[in-house]
């Protein structure tokens, strides 16, 4: 029995050490795979970061490749190049069906990288091989600061390269901002001469960019002399603009020149004259801020054919003790835009023009409006606008913006009567509010043979009239002849409100002048004293209003506060003025 037992307990003694080293066994083989899981896990999460650790070492390398290796390559001297552009067909690239903008016609690519400043035009070279060379027939060609900036070469070295990898194109235009740098004349006249040659129709030349921040911007005048020599032919310059020099005269051999506009120029006395005698064909010329601390003469040719001169001074640039002086016959339009800083502007013997423009969008001094009492504007700006309006009287088309007609708003409030002016396209840019009522009163008042008036609707100017309010005035009864019996169409425009379009012929006065308390007074007025008015327009953005029937437009009694109505009235004073509620 004992024996029995012994073994018995051996069996099982047996059985549990079979059973405890399965039991290890089975431990040891899931320890070994959930290692090598997370081994493989270890392994997948290493290769996932190493290929984008690699992606973003290729973008890198991409962006710095295309930001300056590119330049470098396309700068170089470039081998001679046919005489057309290739022509590729749409089935020349394996993915046509994809890149539509690719498939497009060569003339059409090269319109639209003219449009692209030089820099980004260069970059669209590595976008595939159809793109490589349709940047080297550009036919506009712009340097500047921003080419500096972008690939840290210097303008007219880059400038001479490209020309070289353009030498058979002829270019339309051409346009370089440089630097101030007294070392740069002889590249200018070579840039010139190259302009003649590749029959360049128009030309800028920045002498002192001012968006360069390399340095502190300072006014700077560069001379420069372009020798006649210089210039082989220069029958195909159409438009020349120079900015930021000091300039004599151009020389005889610009006999297509039809435009030339000088930005911060330094002139002599008889510079615009020798430049007009000597430009037979030129028709436009801009003066930008010229001779800014000096008298400015302006004496155009007498054998000149110069058809319009435009004149644009800033408050800001311009000093104010300076004068102005024109003295142009044959002139037909003359322009006065931005400002009148001077202390005095004269116009030298009879000007025959038929256009003035007084387009004076910037008569204030760090945006701050000017200050209006009872004797008006402190200053020369009311005296020199109308000395100058009171000579250009005698012009058939006649402009003005919202400053003028509120300075003849202060005419009116000093009992100043208009005079005779011989304007029969008059057009207004208004807002139509309160302080300008009394100004387009006084036009028209004063135009006995206008015909047609446009009524240009806008932003007010910002003048102080606060202290004008409290301000008591005695008015007086003045007569007045014939009032618009010549008037014959009306149109009003109106670009900036938010009734721009309407179903039909179902249209809305009081929506169209929203936001423009007068216009239908002076609605109501025109068809009143107009007795020959055959047609009023009203123009948005986006659509027209003709009508030949005014009995329901320019209704009073909308009108809540009313001073005056009738245009004679806002010479009277309050007591004597004619109510319509």
């Amino acid at each position: 029995m004992l024996i029995l037992k012994d073994r018995n307990l051996e069996g099982a003694q047996i059985v549990r050490y079979q059973k405890s080293a399965i039991i290890k066994r089975e431990v040891r083989e899931s320890d070994f795979l959930v290692g090598r899981s997370i081994n493989c896990y270890r392994c997948a999460i290493i290769h996932l970061v190493n290929t984008i650790l690699i992606c973003m070492l290729s973008l890198l390398m991409l962006s710095v490749v295309w930001s300056t290796n590119s330049y470098n390559f396309f700068l170089m001297d470039c081998p001679q190049l046919s005489s057309k552009c290739p022509r590729h067909s749409a089935t020349s690239d394996d993915n046509c069906d994809l890149d539509y903008i690719s498939n497009l016609h060569d003339d059409i690519l090269i319109q639209i990288l003219d449009k692209l400043p030089m820099e980004e035009a260069v970059d669209t070279s590595l976008l595939s091989k159809r793109w490589k060379d349709v940047w080297r027939y550009k036919k506009k060609v712009e340097l500047g600061y921003q080419w500096v900036q972008r690939t840290g070469k210097k303008v007219l070295p880059s400038l001479f390269k490209i020309f070289r990898a353009l030498r058979e194109q002829n270019i339309h235009s051409i346009s370089v901002s440089l630097r101030y740098d007294l070392s740069m004349l002889t590249e200018i006249q070579s840039l010139i001469a190259y302009a003649s040659v590749k029959n360049v129709e128009e030309l800028y030349i920045d002498f002192n960019d001012r968006n360069d921040r390399r340095s502190r911007w300072r006014r700077r005048y560069i001379s420069v002399l372009i020798p006649e020599c210089e210039l082989s032919q220069c029958s195909s310059l159409v438009k020349l603009s120079l900015k930021s020099l000091q300039l004599e005269t151009l020389p005889p051999r610009f006999e297509a020149l039809r435009e030339l506009f000088l930005e911060r120029v330094k002139l002599a006395e008889d510079s615009l004259e020798n430049i007009t005698n000597n430009c037979p064909s030129l028709a436009l010329l801009s003066l930008t801020n010229c001779n800014p601390n000096a008298d400015l003469k302006v004496i155009i040719g007498a054998n000149s054919n110069l058809r319009c001169l435009v004149i644009r001074e800033e408050l800001s640039e311009v000093q104010n003790m300076t004068e102005l002086c024109i003295r142009a016959t044959n002139v037909k339009a003359i322009e006065f835009a931005l400002a009148l800083p001077r202390k005095a502007y004269q116009i030298e013997g009879t000007l025959v023009c038929s256009e003035a423009t007084f387009r004076l969008n910037q008569m204030h001094r760090s945006r701050q409006a000017m200050r209006v009492t009872s004797l008006g504007i402190n200053g020369k700006f009311t005296k020199n606008f109308l000395g100058l309006l009171r000579t250009l009287r005698a012009a058939e088309v006649l402009t003005l913006s919202s400053w003028c007609i509120q300075v003849l708003s202060i005419e009116v409030v000093k009992l100043q009567q208009p005079p005779i002016f011989e304007v029969r396209h008059l057009i207004l840019e208004t807002g139509l509010i309160r302080w300008e009522f009394r100004g387009i009163a006084y036009m028209l008042l004063g135009c006995y043979k206008l015909e047609n008036l446009l009524i240009v609707m806008g932003a007010p100017a910002e003048l102080k009239f606060e202290y004008m309010e409290n301000v008591k005035y005695y008015g007086i009864t003045m007569s007045f002849g014939k009032i618009l019996q010549d008037l014959t169409i009306v149109e009003f425009r109106n670009y900036s409100g938010n009734y721009q379009t309407w179903d039909g012929d179902d249209f809305n006065e009081i929506q169209f002048f929203a936001g423009f308390e007068f216009g239908s007074l002076l609605v109501w007025n025109l068809k009143t004293y107009a007795t020959g008015l055959k047609k009023l327009v009203f123009t948005t953005g986006k659509k027209r209003f003709e009508t030949s029937q005014f009995e329901g437009f320019g209704d009073l009694f909308s009108f809540t506060h009313l001073d005056y109505c009738q245009l004679p009235c806002v010479y009277r004073s309050a007591e004597y003025r004619c109510y319509h509620r």
